[in-house]
């Protein structure tokens, strides 16, 4: 609990640092292509109800660790109102370990999975702004997720992985704060959704994702 607290304090933190800046900031370029880098902070809202129902009556449930991860993206901006946007969002080790008894005999088990999304998107700001530029962001693409899991007892262990390819959606809202008419520092929130499941886990890779990165306009 410390540690999630701690998490989100960081990232109210970065939005108040981001919007004192605002007074000096520089108008946006209008048009052309720019490139981004930030870091990551994903929720996982992993569809796991099939896994819980098959751990039913064992007293355990499909808790995933939340993850950072890296975001890097390429763009072009039409006008000041319209950009299409490339992007990579790299996101491993949403984690669930679990460790328990049966039969008097201790068990420890640790499932990990990986992520990775490819997605184009339109990101549209629908608001006559030069220095501060809130958008909202909408497309879809390719994820790739691959997960590895392994079962311990103090005789024996097993492990098993897969990984699978399929399309996603994402959505999202964010804010672009211009520091020059070159350099902006960007915050946004969005929520990504693969279209099926994952075998080896029979979940569908979904989650939230906080990302604060800084991009720079040709």
């Amino acid at each position: 609990m410390m540690q999630k607290r701690g998490t989100w304090s960081m990232v109210i933190g970065i939005v108040a640092a981001v919007l004192l800046m605002a007074p000096g900031l520089a108008p946006a370029a209008e048009i052309g292509p720019y490139i981004g880098i930030g870091g990551t902070f994903a929720k996982q809202d992993f569809d796991t109800g099939d896994l819980d129902r098959e751990l039913a009556g064992t007293g355990l449930s499909a808790d995933f660790d939340d993850t950072w991860g890296l975001n890097v993206k390429a763009g072009y901006k039409f006008n000041r109102y319209v950009a299409a946007e490339l992007a990579l969002d790299y996101l491993p080790n949403f984690k669930w370990s679990v460790a328990t008894r049966v039969g008097g005999t201790p068990l420890s088990g640790e499932l990990t999975v990986d992520v990775m999304a490819w997605t184009i998107s339109a990101k549209i700001s629908p608001f006559d702004s030069q220095k501060i530029k809130p958008y909202f962001v909408v497309g879809g693409g390719i994820m790739h997720a691959s997960a590895d899991a392994t079962v311990s007892t103090p005789w024996a262990s097993a492990s098993s992985s897969d990984d699978e390819t399929d399309l996603c959606g994402k959505i999202g809202l964010g804010v672009d704060f211009f520091v020059t008419d070159q350099v902006s520092l960007g915050l946004e929130g969005a929520y990504f959704a693969g279209f099926n499941d994952l075998d080896i886990i029979g979940f569908r890779p979904r989650f939230y994702t906080v990302t604060a990165g800084v991009a720079y306009h040709f």
